[in-house]
């Protein structure tokens, strides 16, 4: 019973009916014996009146900081997107306003500063994200931007690399292949012929790879601590075969067996890429962001039109609107079958090279360059 009141004390409805019942108790003139569970409830309001009424109101700072709370560190770019969301409003709207307070018309102008849709709606869904978390702790009655809905975008074109540029990259790893803890060649392996997002790749561990059934499981989905089923991804038999060769790579160069994360130092992919890649096949920043998903996506679905296959591989769940709307018709069939037949060259891959250091002097470019 008192936790039960001290949930729902600040309700103004059920105060008001717990008052009325004060009021109908203390008119009565019976007496019992022994007191009745209306009485306990009274007796404590009694005690504890006016406290739901004295709680401060949730500000808006405080809002994004408890939201945050429930993210694990390892999530940093969810939580990065959490705290840039909180500048931004607490820079437009104030960090003490409460958040009750908020009305859809002062979001939208805050949000309207923004000449990019991609930019104002990412940060609108953070607040939105966090509002409605609000809401369903407890923390808030009602959503108070229930009625505010994202800036429309115009369809435009993903990113996706054409089979010859990939195998570029992908030979690039199999020349050069980077200091054993970066995990380069995997982590190709896994964004391109696989369709996982960077943020998983660098959680994936060896363990969750099943190479004999062609299966890689990946725990926790865009970084949810829980609530959330593990996601499978059925491999084609290409993605298996670049897989195995840097499996059996990294168990010869990391203590005769590859266990534990795949990625260990991300740092050095990133710059594996600036080292070794030419600049016509970079990737990763900019206009080709996420290019290695949508790659998978546009290749997977053109070779084996199998739209519901695809969906679940990436994690879209049963509906494939996401799918129609952004990847297929992209590219013909023909080129796409073209993409599921590159394969990693026979021989053994050459050793791990050395991170580089300060003073480190690339080859390809010829010059100094510090860590």
């Amino acid at each position: 019973m008192d936790a039960l009141l001290a949930r729902y004390a600040s309700r103004p409805g059920l105060l008001d009916a717990l008052h009325a019942m004060v009021i109908l108790e203390e008119g009565g003139g019976a007496e019992e014996e022994a007191p009745t569970l209306t009485e306990l409830a009274l007796t404590h309001l009694r005690a504890s009146r006016g406290r739901g009424r004295a709680a401060p109101p949730l500000a808006l700072g405080e809002l994004f900081e408890r939201c945050a709370s429930r993210y694990a560190p390892e999530q940093r770019r969810s939580l990065g997107a959490l705290r840039g969301a909180a500048r931004f409003f607490g820079e437009a709207l104030g960090e003490e306003t409460p958040v009750d307070e908020l009305r859809p018309e002062l979001v939208a102008a805050a949000l309207g500063r923004y000449r990019s849709a991609e930019t104002a709606n990412s940060h609108f869904r953070r607040l939105r994200l966090a509002v409605n978390w609000a809401v369903r702790e407890g923390l808030l009655e009602t959503s108070p931007i229930a009625g505010l809905a994202p800036r429309r975008v115009d369809w435009r074109e993903p990113a996706w690399l054409a089979p010859d540029r990939v195998e570029r990259i992908l030979r690039a790893a199999e020349a050069h292949p980077g200091p054993a803890e970066a995990g380069i060649g995997a982590f190709l392996a896994l964004g391109f012929l696989a369709g996982v997002r960077t943020a998983e790749i660098l959680r994936a561990r060896w363990e969750d790879l099943d190479l004999e059934g062609g299966v890689l499981r990946i725990p926790r989905p865009k970084g949810f601590t829980k609530g959330r089923r593990p996601r499978l991804v059925e491999l084609e038999p290409n993605a298996v075969a670049w897989l195995r060769k840097w499996r059996d790579w990294t168990a010869e160069h990391r203590g005769g067996a590859a266990a534990g994360r795949i990625v260990r130092d991300e740092h050095a992919i990133r710059d594996w890429k600036a080292r070794r890649l030419a600049p016509a096949d970079a990737w990763g920043n900019g206009a080709t962001h996420n290019a290695a998903r949508h790659t998978y996506a546009t290749m997977h679905v053109a070779a084996f039109r199998n739209a519901a296959a695809t969906a679940l591989n990436l994690g879209h769940g049963r509906s494939t609107e996401m799918l129609e709307r952004h990847y297929r018709g992209l590219v013909p069939r023909s080129v796409a079958e073209a993409y599921w037949r590159i394969l990693p060259a026979p021989g053994p891959l050459p050793p791990p090279e050395p991170a580089p250091g300060r003073g480190f002097r690339s080859d390809l470019h010829g010059r100094g360059r510090p860590d």
